[in-house]
C-alpha cells in the first residue's frame, strides 16, 4: 500500500494538504477501506461529544459501523444546521441558541455568555472573540439561517486545500501554486461577513494574495449581514402570508435593512469603480477570481456593455460553482464570462457548505468525489441507501470525513446520477463521480424541508427535538 493511502487510512485530515492527484489513482478496494475506516473513527470520536449524534444512534439502534450502509440511517437532513426554533432570532435569545450549537459540535462553547446579544451579526462575532469557532452562515428563504460550526483551523485547511487542488487537479503541478506565488485576489462581491462565500476571504488574503493590498473586492469595506439575510427571509414569508413584515421587528434589524438599501443604491456607482479599478490595478495580468457562476454572469454582463473584454492575465484562475442558481440565463452565458475575463483555466466544483470536500469538475463533465467523502444516493421517497452500481438517480447524501469536531453527515436537497463504481470515468480518475445536471427536489418530490431519511425517519424527528430541547 501506498504511503498515501497509509497517510489517510490513519489520518483523514491530512488530506487537506496532500497531492490532489493522488486521490484519484486509488483502487476502489482501497477507497472502500478508507470509507469504513474513517467512518468508524469519526464515529467513535464524534459520538460521546455530540448529543444530537448520540440520540440519533440510539434511536436507530447503531451502536457500531460493521457497513457502509450502516452510516445511512445516521446522516443529518441537511435542515438540521437551522433547527433551532425561529423565536430565537425574533426575541434576540443569543442564549438559547449558543447551547443549541453547542450540541453540534465538540468545541466547548458553554463559557459563552449571550444573554445581551441582540443581533445575529453580533452573536456570530462573540463566538469568532470567545470560541476557536468560526461559525458560517447559509441564506434561508423563511429567514431561518443554517450556522455550521467550522473551526479556525478548519476554515485554514479549507483554504490550504483549494490551493491544493487548483495546483495539482489536472496533474501534479499543473496549475499555480498561489500560496508560494501570490496572486491579486479579485472578488465581486463583499470582503466581510460570516455567510460561507465570505468566511474564507480573510485566509485568502494572506495566504493567496500576500496581503490586502493585492486584492480588489466589489464591496471592500462593507459586511454581508448575516441580520439583513434572515430579515429578508423573514419579510418574504410574512408578505406570502399577507402579513405585515416589519411587525415585531426590531429597530436595530430595521436599521440595517436600511443600511443595506443605501448600499443598494449606490451599487452602479460601486460596480463603475470596480471596473475601473480593475482594469487600472490588474488589467492584462494574471489573477485568481472567485465567485459563483451566477454573481459572474452579472458582473460579465455589465462588462459587456461597457465594451470591456479580456481583463485579466491568460494565466490567470477562476475557482466557481453553483449553477445558475434558479435565474434565467441565456444559453451562452458562459461563454460570455469567459469572453469578458479572458481566459479558460476554470476550476469549477460541486460542493455544500457543510462539507470541506469539493467535488471538481473534469474535462468530461463530470464531479469527481473525492475519497474522504463517502457518497450515498438515497431513494427520495423512503430515504433508503441505492445500490453503488453506474447509472443510479437519487438524493445525494454523503460523510465528510476531514471534520473531527462536528458531524459532516448529512442528506442534500439535490437530485444526482452517480458512476464510477463500475468503471472509471474517460478521463481516467478513479472513484465515483456526479455526472450532471445536478437538479433540486422540487417542494412536491419532497423539497429542503421534507426529507426523508433511511432507518426510521421519525428517530430523527425525535433527534431534533431533543436538540431543540437542549436549548431551553
Amino acid at each position: 500500500m501506498s504511503d498515501y493511502f497509509n497517510q489517510l487510512l490513519a489520518d483523514p485530515t491530512s488530506f487537506h494538504n496532500a497531492p490532489y492527484d493522488e486521490a484519484f489513482k486509488l483502487t476502489n478496494d482501497q477507497i472502500s477501506q478508507l470509507h469504513i475506516e474513517g467512518a468508524r473513527k469519526r464515529f467513535a470520536e464524534l459520538r460521546p461529544g455530540i448529543s444530537v449524534l448520540d440520540k440519533l444512534a440510539r434511536e436507530q439502534g447503531v451502536e457500531a459501523i460493521n457497513t457502509i450502509d450502516d452510516i445511512a440511517p445516521l446522516l443529518f437532513p441537511h435542515t438540521v444546521y437551522k433547527s433551532y426554533p425561529i423565536s430565537y432570532l425574533e426575541r434576540s435569545r443569543f442564549d438559547r441558541l449558543t447551547r443549541w450549537l453547542g450540541g453540534l459540535t465538540t468545541t466547548d462553547i458553554s463559557h459563552v455568555d449571550a444573554k445581551d446579544i441582540e443581533t445575529i451579526d453580533d452573536w456570530l462575532d462573540l463566538l469568532d472573540a470567545k470560541t476557536d469557532l468560526t461559525v458560517a452562515h447559509t441564506s434561508g428563504t423563511t429567514g431561518k439561517l443554517s450556522f455550521v460550526p467550522r473551526t479556525k483551523a478548519q476554515w485554514r485547511q479549507t483554504i490550504v486545500h483549494s490551493g491544493v487542488i487548483i495546483r495539482d487537479w489536472w496533474g501534479r503541478n499543473s496549475g499555480p501554486d498561489i500560496p508560494q506565488n501570490n496572486m491579486p485576489i479579485i472578488i465581486p462581491g463583499y470582503r466581510y461577513g460570516a455567510a460561507a462565500m465570505q468566511r474564507g476571504n480573510g485566509i485568502q488574503v494572506d495566504l493567496y494574495a500576500g496581503g490586502e493590498d493585492n486584492t480588489l473586492f466589489m464591496y471592500p469595506d462593507a459586511r454581508f449581514s448575516a441580520d439583513v439575510a434572515s430579515l429578508g427571509g423573514r419579510l418574504r414569508a410574512a408578505e406570502a402570508r399577507g402579513e405585515a413584515g416589519v411587525q415585531g421587528i426590531s429597530q436595530v434589524l430595521l436599521d440595517r435593512r436600511e443600511s443595506l438599501v443605501e448600499l443598494e443604491k449606490r451599487r452602479p456607482e460601486d460596480v463603475r469603480k470596480f471596473f475601473d479599478e480593475a482594469q487600472q490595478r490588474f488589467g492584462g495580468r494574471d489573477v485568481y477570481v472567485t465567485a459563483m457562476w451566477a454573481i459572474l454572469y452579472d458582473w460579465a454582463e455589465e462588462g459587456l456593455k461597457r465594451g470591456i473584454k479580456n481583463i485579466f492575465g491568460p494565466g490567470s484562475v477562476l475557482l466557481t460553482g453553483g449553477g445558475k442558481k434558479g435565474k434565467d440565463l441565456p444559453d451562452n452565458w458562459r461563454e460570455q464570462v469567459l469572453e469578458f475575463l479572458g481566459f479558460t483555466n476554470i476550476y469549477e466544483m460541486y460542493a455544500t457548505s457543510e462539507m470541506m470536500g469539493l467535488c471538481m469538475m473534469c474535462e468530461n463533465g463530470n464531479y469527481h468525489i473525492p475519497p474522504v467523502i463517502i457518497p450515498f444516493l438515497l431513494d427520495p421517497t423512503t430515504g433508503k441507501p441505492l445500490p453503488r452500481e453506474d447509472g443510479i438517480k437519487g438524493r445525494f447524501g454523503g460523510l465528510d470525513l476531514m471534520p473531527n469536531t462536528y458531524w459532516a453527515g448529512l442528506i442534500t436537497g439535490d437530485e444526482v446520477t452517480w458512476s464510477g463504481w463500475e468503471k472509471p470515468c474517460e478521463c481516467g480518475r478513479t472513484g465515483p463521480h456526479i455526472v450532471p445536471p445536478v437538479r433540486r427536489y422540487g417542494e412536491s418530490e419532497g423539497g429542503d424541508d421534507r426529507i426523508v431519511c433511511a432507518g426510521a425517519p421519525e428517530a430523527h424527528d425525535r433527534a431534533l427535538e431533543f436538540l431543540a430541547e437542549l436549548s431551553m
